[in-house]
């Protein structure tokens, strides 16, 4: 896979909710034990159990539903006749207001359980007590895909905008994890080669369609109060279901 580009998903507050990737950095890879790619995560040839480790700082675990929808959206799209599975521990607080992607990178190294072996790939989401470095005053970081296998999802950052007039929490966490997981699954053109085009090449490994879960703001055009619930969260348009397919995935 080529994770020559960080995958990072942003909350602006304005009078619309732009779910979008704040920018694209240089960066090398970062691979726990062994080189997996989207085809291992998509197909059943090597891996037949996902196992995705959960670390997290003591209250900021993500929430139930927003797992349950992540676990019900990975199903829908991979080849794993063993099942999605969540492994969940506790890691200690950072002590940063903000972290870069070498710190997460550490903290991963220091705090990682789990690697892929066996029948079974492994995937890292790990919930932070921080804001995103690259984050400005007007755009908010709130999840981070840097690796083959490794996400961050920046839960200060999100409990700040879990407000009353911003959707709820769970709906954002079920946004961001879709959405970062995707980047490791391969798309847009990210490991998985497209059916037919539709990269949105002024914005890196993102869909060219709007209303898709893999727009680079995807739902922008979405006034607050419209996305009420995990339920409202879009899902991947016919052209990345096609790319996902042709890879092994369902």
């Amino acid at each position: 896979m080529n994770f020559s580009r960080l995958k990072s998903l942003a909350i602006i507050t304005m009078l619309v909710i732009a779910f979008g990737c704040d920018k694209d950095e240089e960066v090398p890879a970062y691979v726990v034990n062994n080189s997996v790619k989207p085809i291992d995560f998509l197909s059943e040839k090597t891996y037949s159990t996902l196992n995705i480790e959960i670390a997290y700082v003591a209250g900021n675990e993500p929430s139930q539903t927003a797992m349950n929808h992540l676990s019900a959206f990975l199903s829908e799209h991979l080849n794993k006749s063993g099942g999605v599975k969540f492994t969940m521990h506790t890691i200690p607080a950072t002590g940063r207001l903000t972290i870069d992607v070498d710190a997460i990178r550490t903290t991963e190294k220091a705090q990682r359980k789990l690697v892929t072996s066996g029948k079974e790939i492994t995937a890292y989401v790990t919930f932070l007590d921080t804001d995103y470095s690259e984050s400005t005053s007007s755009q908010k970081v709130l999840g981070l895909a840097y690796g083959a296998s490794s996400m961050a999802v920046f839960a200060k950052t999100l409990n700040a905008f879990a407000r009353p007039d911003m959707p709820i929490r769970s709906t954002m966490e079920t946004f961001i994890l879709n959405h970062e997981f995707s980047h490791i699954l391969g798309l847009v053109n990210n490991g998985v080669p497209m059916v037919s085009p539709h990269q949105d090449n002024a914005h890196g490994a993102h869909c060219s369609n709007t209303e898709c879960l893999m727009y680079w703001q995807a739902e922008t055009n979405v006034r607050l109060g419209d996305l009420l619930g995990p339920d409202d969260v879009p899902d991947l348009d016919p052209n990345c279901t096609a790319d996902l397919k042709a890879a092994g995935g369902k």
